[in-house]
């Protein structure tokens, strides 16, 4: 059958290259007036008063020195790791009363209160021991440095690697399902994606080392982030206006997964680093391994480290589920040096998965991918990889400069994703994406004053994404993306005021949608739907935020703020046509299709004193030109038809965690989150919105064991949209238990999780597949981790 073109790129060619001439000229001219504004300033900008704060941390169960702690100056963004004898000593702080924060994964964070003044060194020392509840800290949500999550103006929630470890998830959405306020989206175990809030897809971002990561994930349900987040430093989750230094699309929030790496940039250490970690499972046979190595010596950083991981189809109370099995590499190196003044580096990361889609040939055979064909006993399987080159460069600790430093981030992405179809053990390709993707990030880091803090810069970022196959949905595609932004905050001791800012354009340019000459037929399938054109598109949009952050006594804090954002629609809104099984659709984009506007109110009330540690936050979002697929009544191909339209929306909820010391180190943590959403104009619930969802668990230590129950629970989801199914709710009992064995240089960690242990039969809501596979049934995971520091 021939194709042919129905439209070439409708933008003039004089008019596309001016585009990208001012794109240009304005990264150039923000990073050439980064650099000139360095250098001015260097000689109006008087020097400040400054002190230091120097000392040891050892661990409370032998005495010995804690290597590698994290040492943070809180308020002043100011951190250092402690040397080989627990010893630390941070200068260049800016003279004042300081709250000095020592940290350690898996052992408890020391606080201090220290005076620092130019006339000597503030000592502080600190004794660590073990606990399961520690204070947090960020860097994705700090608006210089790395600063506390109670300090910080975003709901955050971190992960660090003990965490990680003992939750040895196979996927990222499955390790932060726990967490409050977040649920998990699939199309089974390998396609897992957190949804925040309530908000999935392209409204939910996820970033490699504060990096878009460039695949096609937030595009369908069953593609899933090929990252490992065992092979993470950390995971932080952040909700709120500090997103707006990422990305305008990012209402429900982000999730960042920094490397062992990127942890050291700002300190760097003497010496090698390493960690390594292998873990098992039963319930769907999995095994993974994970291992990372930094070495420094004389400002030099090399880094290398990778992971694998494979599952079996896995087990529920009514038997396997087909097809589930998935397989995840992934490796990274790289170089850098990193001075006083300057630094520079480079690094690649390769990553392969693949794994099975359950019911996915069923779905096609039954609506007509395969029409024609007759009944054919094959299976479907997802197979990605992942290509990127990273360089970063910059400068820092600039003397007496309103600039504390600059950072210009280049990231170079091929990412591909196969659709394979396997009959009698014989593959073939269905359908292919490639996603290639240039990003750019330039960030400037304003030196602290008594008052002001704060960063500023620009983004770019340069899109090639073609589809060529059964769901080539889309037509080829160029995105290109720019963006400014500043985010500040005021100082006035006990209440301090934040205020963002962020302007980014967005323009699609197609090479026109490709239609059959055969009118009325369309990838391969009769049908009297209307084939949309496939015009370019141009959005330009403000996004801004002002925030509260006030200390109100005893260790409490109130926080607030106020977001007015700007998302331009996604590819697959605008352009999509065709069936889509990933989806469970016939889908319609929408050339015509507005930007969403969103006003949002964020509340937080914080407590970190004495037994108690809890954080609940409350938020509205109101939306004008809300997105979404609108299930008309109508069939194709056995599918439903979706039009993507628009219309206004609300979402209210709140997310909650506490954590109560009950005597000694025992603490008992409740973790909560709800949300619900709806059309504002109908009153009609918005599609798998997932149901209130929390979490209690008991940790009691014991030397350096710590074990407990945790009771995993769901209500009941009845508030569906049209023809969406209802959803019961359950609870499931997990026990984990662990010994970790610190040392100075050293920490060996034994972990052991028996997960859904009455075997409870029960569905996850926003599973795309729920209603033919339930979730995991009985099992156990045991994992064993060594950290050298």
């Amino acid at each position: 059958m021939a194709f042919h073109a129905t439209a070439p790129h409708r933008v003039d060619e004089t008019v596309e290259n001016l585009g990208r001439e001012t794109m240009y000229r304005l990264i150039a001219t923000c990073l050439v007036g980064t650099v000139a504004a360095a250098a001015l300033a260097g000689t109006t900008a008087s020097a400040q008063e400054a002190g230091a704060v120097r000392g040891t941390v050892t661990l409370e169960e032998n005495g010995e020195p804690v290597h590698g702690a994290v040492i943070l100056v809180v308020g002043s963004g100011a951190f250092a790791l402690t040397d080989e004898q627990g010893m630390f000593e941070i200068d260049n702080i800016p003279a004042g009363s300081y709250d000095v924060l020592a940290q350690r994964e898996h052992l408890t964070a020391g606080r201090q209160s220290v005076t620092v003044d130019p006339d000597g060194p503030a000592t502080v020392d600190f004794v660590l021991g073990l606990s399961p509840v520690h204070e947090d800290v960020t860097v994705t949500a700090s608006v210089g440095g790395t600063e506390t999550t109670f300090e910080a103006f975003n709901a955050v929630t971190t992960m660090d690697s003990f965490d990680i470890t003992r939750e040895s998830a196979g996927s990222l959405g499955d390790a932060l399902r726990n967490e409050p306020g977040i649920a998990s989206r699939s199309f089974g175990p390998g396609s897992s994606r957190p949804i925040i809030r309530g908000f999935d897809g392209d409204r939910v971002l996820i970033l490699d080392d504060g990096l878009r990561t460039g695949d096609l994930s937030s595009q369908s349900g069953d593609h899933g982030v090929t990252i490992d987040p065992n092979g993470a430093e950390r995971i932080e989750i952040v909700r709120g206006p500090a997103t707006l230094l990422y990305g305008s699309n990012a209402v429900g929030g982000l999730v960042n997964i920094i490397t062992p790496h990127e942890s050291y940039r700002e300190s760097l250490f003497e010496g090698a680093r390493a960690q390594f970690g292998t873990n098992v499972g039963s319930a769907n046979a999995e095994a993974g391994t994970t291992a990372s190595l930094q070495y420094s010596q004389n400002n030099v950083l090399v880094w290398g480290g990778g992971s694998m991981r494979r599952t079996d189809d896995y087990a529920t109370p009514e038997g396997a589920v087909e097809n589930s099995a998935s397989e995840l590499t992934n490796a990274r190196a790289g170089l850098g040096w990193f001075g006083d003044r300057a630094f520079a580096s480079g690094g690649l990361t390769l990553e392969d998965g693949r794994y099975g889609v359950p019911f996915a040939d069923e779905f096609h055979q039954a609506h007509g991918v395969h029409a024609g064909e007759g009944p054919r006993e094959t299976a479907i399987d997802l197979a990605s990889r992942r290509r990127v080159g990273r360089f970063d460069m910059g400068l820092r600790n600039l003397a007496n400069t309103f600039i504390e430093g600059v950072r210009v981030a280049l990231n170079v992405i091929d990412w591909k994703h196969d659709e394979l179809e396997i009959e009698d053990g014989v593959e073939r390709i269905g359908t292919r994406f490639t996603n290639r993707t240039y990003i750019m990030r330039a960030d400037v880091d304003q030196r602290q004053t008594e008052r002001l803090s704060g960063r500023f810069g620009a983004w770019a970022q340069l899109r090639d994404f073609e589809a060529v196959g059964v769901e080539a949905l889309a037509p080829r595609t160029d995105q290109t993306s720019f963006a400014a932004f500043a985010y500040e905050e005021v100082d006035f001791q006990r209440t301090r005021l934040q205020f963002g800012g962020r302007v980014e354009q967005n323009d699609y340019r197609t090479a026109g949608r490709m239609v059959p000459d055969a009118p009325g037929d369309d990838h391969g399938h009769s049908h009297g739907l209307e084939v949309p054109d496939a015009p370019d598109r141009q959005f330009l949009g403000a996004s801004a935020s002002v925030g509260l952050h006030t200390d109100v006594g005893a260790g409490s804090a109130f926080v607030a703020n106020l977001t007015h954002s700007h998302r331009a629609p996604a590819l697959e809104e605008l352009y999509n046509f065709g069936p889509h099984v990933g989806n469970l659709a016939f889908e319609i984009g929408n050339p015509t299709l507005d930007a969403e506007t969103t006003l949002g109110v964020d509340v937080s009330f914080r407590h970190q004193a004495g037994r108690v540690r809890s954080n609940l936050n409350a938020y509205v979002y109101s939306i004008d030109n809300f997105i979404f697929g609108d299930r008309t009544g109508e069939v194709e191909d056995n599918l439903p038809v979706w039009y993507f339209i628009q219309g206004d929306s609300r979402f209210v909820g709140f997310d909650a965690k506490s954590s109560v010391r009950l005597g000694g180190n025992a603490w008992a943590t409740l973790g909560i989150g709800y949300v619900d959403a709806d059309l504002t104009t109908t009153g009609e619930p918005l599609p798998r919105i997932p149901p209130l969802r929390g979490t209690v668990s008991l940790d009691v230590p014991y030397g350096g064991f710590t074990f407990g129950p945790q009771l995993e629970f769901a209500g009941q989801q009845a508030n569906v949209f049209r023809d969406e199914t209802e959803t019961n709710g359950y609870s499931i009992v997990n026990l984990r238990a662990s010994y970790v064995w610190p040392r100075q240089h050293t920490a060996h960690i034994l972990s052991f999780t028996g997960y859904n242990l009455t075997n409870e039969l029960y569905r996850n809501h926003t599973s795309f597949i729920k209603d033919l596979a339930p979730e995991m049934g009985r099992g156990v995971r045991v994992n064993y981790s060594v950290r050298f520091f």
